[in-house]
Order: C-alpha cells, then sequence, then structure tokens
C-alpha cells in the first residue's frame, strides 16, 4: 500500500516579480528600496557580496534538488512532488520572516507583508491540497500582525512564522505580554507557529572566526542554538498561559531535544525554579503538549522517539535546499525507518504534520 508522505519542510522562493503582482505600484519603490537596503545590511554582516550565501559548494548544481524549476514554479513544483512520492508539502518563503519590511512606515509595511502573503497564496492555488504555505506576520506591529493573521485565517491559512530571534530586528521576546492578542488569536484559529532555523548575531560572529573553507563550523551550530528557542517558549511560561498555541521547530533535527528537555526538568527541580513559582508543570511537559519539531535524516533522534513522543515529530524533504533528499525520499524514508513499527513510521512521515495542518 503506498504510503501517506506529507513534507512538513520544504521551501519556495517567491520572486519579486511575483510579490509585486500584488502591490500597489505605488509601493514598488518602497520595496525594491527595504529589499535592497536588507541585502546590503546582511551582506555587510555576512562580510559577503549581495547575493552570495555562506559556506555555499562552488559548483554550479552541488546537489540534485538544486536549480530546479519547482523552487519558483508551482506546476514543475508538483511534478517534482511526484517524482519523489510525496502528496503534500508545507512550504516556507521567507525564513527571515519579512525583515526587509520593518523599515518602512506602516502602510507601506503593512502592504508589502500583504503582497508578499498573497504571492505564497497564488503560488498554492495551483493545489491547495498539496501545496500549504507558511506565511510571515509583521511582528514589528503586533496589531498589524494580529490583523494579517485575521485577513489570512479568513483565507483558509494553516501555518504561520515568526522571526526566530526577535530581539536581533529590534522586537521584543517573545514572552512579553505585547504578544498576547497574537498568541490568543492563534490559538483560537489553531495555526501552528512556525521557528525556521535561522542564524542570530552570535552565530554570525562565529561566522567570522571560521577558518574552513565551506563555513563548516558555522554551518554545524544552527540547529544546536535552537536550544534557546525551545527554552524561550516554555521557561518564560508563555505556553502555561497558552495551552492551546502549537509551535513547530523546524530544520533543526531531534538528536539535542530529549537531553535538553532532561536538562530543563533536572534545573526545574534542583534550581530554585519552583522557588519563583516559575512552571507549575515540568518543561517537558510542554515540549509533549505544545510543541514538534521536524526533521530530514536524523536516525538518533528517531531512536529517541519515545522520549519526545512519536507524536511530536515530521518528517520533511527539505526540498530544494542541500539537505533535501529529493528525489530519493522513498528510499531514505524505507532506509531511515526500517527498524521503525508501520504506525510509529505513519505518523512521522504524514500522519502528525496532516492533522496539525487539517489535511
Amino acid at each position: 500500500m503506498p504510503e501517506r508522505i506529507v513534507s512538513a519542510d520544504s521551501h519556495v522562493t517567491l520572486r519579486d516579480p511575483d510579490v509585486l503582482e500584488h502591490l500597489a505600484p505605488r509601493h514598488h519603490q518602497d520595496y525594491a528600496r527595504a529589499r535592497a537596503s536588507f541585502s546590503a545590511e546582511m551582506a555587510a554582516r555576512l562580510k559577503k557580496k549581495p547575493g552570495e550565501a555562506p559556506g555555499m559548494p562552488s559548483a554550479a548544481k552541488p546537489w540534485e534538488a538544486a536549480e530546479r524549476k519547482g523552487e519558483f514554479h508551482a506546476k514543475e513544483r508538483l511534478e517534482d512532488m511526484d517524482i519523489d512520492g510525496v502528496e503534500a508539502e508545507v512550504l516556507y518563503t521567507d525564513v527571515m520572516c519579512g525583515a526587509a519590511f520593518r523599515s518602512l512606515e506602516p502602510e507601506a509595511r503593512r502592504a508589502c507583508f500583504r503582497a508578499y502573503n498573497d504571492a505564497a497564496l497564488a503560488f498554492a492555488a495551483h493545489d491547495l491540497s498539496r501545496l500549504l504555505p507558511v506565511f510571515i506576520a509583521p511582528i514589528f506591529d503586533v496589531a498589524e500582525a494580529v490583523e494579517e493573521v485575521e485577513r489570512l485565517a479568513r483565507a483558509g491559512a494553516r501555518a504561520m512564522m515568526l522571526p526566530l530571534y526577535p530581539l536581533d530586528l529590534g522586537a521584543p521576546h517573545y514572552s512579553d505580554r505585547c504578544y498576547d492578542p497574537l498568541w490568543s488569536l492563534l490559538s483560537e484559529a489553531r495555526i501552528p507557529v512556525s521557528q525556521h532555523v535561522s542564524a542570530n548575531d552570535g552565530l554570525l560572529q562565529v561566522l567570522g572566526y571560521d577558518p574552513t573553507p565551506a563555513k563548516g563550523i558555522f554551518q554545524s551550530l544552527p540547529p544546536i542554538f535552537m536550544a534557546e528557542v525551545l527554552a524561550g517558549w516554555i521557561v518564560p511560561g508563555t505556553l502555561e498561559r497558552f495551552p492551546d498555541l502549537r509551535i513547530v521547530l523546524v530544520e533543526a533535527g531531534l538528536g539535542w531535544i530529549p537531553y535538553f528537555l532532561e536538562r530543563l526538568d533536572t534545573m526545574k527541580k534542583r534550581h530554585g525554579w519552583d522557588h519563583y513559582g516559575m512552571l507549575p508543570e515540568m518543561p517537558s511537559f510542554y515540549w509533549r503538549r505544545n510543541m514538534m519539531a521536524t526533521f530530514e535524516e536524523d536516525t538518533y533522534g528517531v531512536g529517541q522517539r519515545h522520549r519526545l513522543g512519536v507524536e511530536n515529530l515530521m518528517w520533511a524533504t527539505d526540498y530544494p535546499h542541500p539537505d533535501s533528499t529529493w528525489p530519493h525520499s522513498q528510499q531514505v524514508l524505507e532506509t531511515h525507518f526500517r527498524d521503525v513499527p508501520l504506525d510509529e513510521a505513519r505518523l512521522m512521515i504524514g500522519g502528525n504534520a496532516a492533522r496539525l495542518y487539517g489535511l
């Protein structure tokens, strides 16, 4: 019997013309200026030329999914999914979550966020049963974010992505009560929050001194830095206050999580957290109830699935990025889950994502 396979983390690139189709002409210059300014800012931080990614192999096509038209075109994307035997994909667009627009005046900022999300909707409209876009929200103004989530929820949105490190962008930490209206709305709408792996200012310092030609030290660390994000949602009590809020850690793997949860539980018992009234439950309780994680190839993490909760884990292809298993996902899954009971494997390769996103 063919298995139902859902990639919980794939990517699509929305090109500028695709976004500008949905943006009023009076804001086209605002959009171009914001994008150019942010590109220059990131290039300066990365000490790279604009458009040059750090640590990528120099070959024109270093991996099989690279430069596939499916990165941009929905029809070709669906064909590539068929080649790989993948029924549906959760599609991430801008992992910086619209940070380029934060410097714009409110009217232009709101318009650019809407246009970007509308471009994602247009891409997915080719087959809404198979293409699930993850939208971005303007957290630089919580009222704007609430307005945009409400608009997208009416359009059928099933996932929102927020910047991984809001402090680096001049926004408050997600434990700040200013976000409570947003958390309430997302909880009521049953729209999970995605936290996609990225680099913070500390990691960019590592990039600066990494002596390896592929920047291998830098490339290896972002998943481990996600421990800060996991703790940031649990320890301040945000998930205690919003029991129906769902958080997805994206592309950071699994293997580090069991140790870190055990460490958090030990700290609650031995570091005086109860004295300060921190968390009525163990931190691992909130992980199990409120959080999930995606992975590509992580045999150690899958081996720890019962510590993590089988229903908290979602497999992904990461198409078309370097970690992508395309076009060999069928073989990868057969090998990766060979020693896993079929009912558990079915949850991780599609069932959990289908449940979370209402497929």
